[in-house]
């Protein structure tokens, strides 16, 4: 597969930048000669010098599938010899009229998508830049059909996904990379301020040997911060927080509220938040889950005092959870 260089370069960038994708998160893609090289889906694009990544589809053929109304307009559009699929969102790259195209779940830009009515309040912010919006959608081709009537009417070259993400398109990775760098820059207003935490606090819930201290100690910080842990614990704000902490972030306020939890999730252990004191996770999280917790925390820790959030409703958590296409990238990870 000819990729080039500089493509590869900016794709292992944005892979370890963990203010722009977590774990498996987000994708990259440019489109040649009728065709569109894309992430593939479940893979990590800090991987991309490892392994091959990348699933060459008929561009043609899948914007064409989109023209017709497929219900599924990426199928059959690549070779199935490799054991690796186009990511979930390769009719969004499609879409993008862009040679280069980068989707990520950028913190600073999660922290203001979440709250209600944000296009109105970035409007000063994001002054000068060609953006739109369009409304949470289930990724893949329903959230394509609305980035498509943004593109014909507005021809954006940025686009924020409501409670999802950011996309963006140019002409050559370098530039696609710059405009997610300065849009993520200017959605940057300040976080909570750094707790230390005691250790010795969880000695009592660690006996129980089924949680343990989180990979990273900034998550710690939300929970300190009653705003904070109430916006963390009251919804799902995103889609990968479903995947991969299914299970969501429970407040435990002392250790006989732990026990009975024990007994009553032993199958489905979630995150635990101890305001003031910090937060567990079950034994068994992995590398994945770890990172898309350290996400969740840093776009929490953005959100201001004062905001008003927009959670994801049931219907659209379900639509989520049992979609095959989420069901086989959480399979590769776990």
């Amino acid at each position: 597969m000819q990729i080039p260089i500089s493509f590869i370069d900016i794709t292992e960038k944005v892979g370890k930048d963990i203010n722009l994708v977590q774990g498996p998160g987000g994708n990259i893609s440019y489109k040649d000669n009728g065709y569109m090289y894309i992430k593939a889906s479940g893979t990590k694009m800090s991987d991309v010098k490892k392994k091959n990544i990348f699933v060459k589809t008929n561009y043609k053929k899948i914007l064409s599938a989109i023209s017709n109304e497929d219900l599924d307009p990426v199928k059959n559009s690549w070779e199935e010899d490799n054991g690796i699929r186009p990511s979930i969102e390769t009719s969004m790259h499609a879409i993008m009229p862009h040679k280069f195209v980068l989707h990520v779940h950028c913190v600073n830009t999660l922290s203001w998508i979440v709250q209600k009515n944000y296009p109105n309040k970035l409007n000063s912010i994001l002054k000068g830049e060609n953006w739109s919006s369009v409304p949470y959608r289930k990724p893949g081709i329903c959230l394509s059909k609305e980035i498509k009537k943004v593109i014909d009417q507005n021809k954006s070259d940025v686009i924020l996904l409501s409670n999802h993400g950011i996309v963006a398109g140019a002409d050559t990775p370098e530039k696609v990379y710059g405009l997610i760098k300065r849009i993520s820059q200017k959605l940057y207003l300040g976080e909570l301020g750094n707790n230390k935490i005691n250790v010795t606090n969880f000695n009592n819930y660690l006996l129980s040997e089924v949680y343990k201290l989180p990979r990273f100690e900034y998550v710690h910080q939300i929970a300190f911060s009653r705003k904070h842990t109430l916006i963390a614990t009251k919804g799902t704000l995103f889609p990968d927080q479903i995947v991969f902490l299914e299970n969501g972030i429970v407040i435990i306020n002392n250790v006989k509220e732990f026990k009975n939890l024990l007994k009553l999730r032993r199958n489905n252990l979630p995150v635990i938040l101890i305001p003031n004191i910090g937060i567990l996770v079950p034994n068994d999280f992995n590398e994945v889950n770890e990172n898309i917790l350290l996400g969740l925390s840093m776009i929490i820790s953005r959100i201001p005092i004062n905001s008003s959030i927009k959670y994801l409703k049931k219907r659209e958590i379900d639509e989520l959870l049992n979609w095959d296409l989420e069901k086989h990238r959480q399979k590769i990870n776990n």
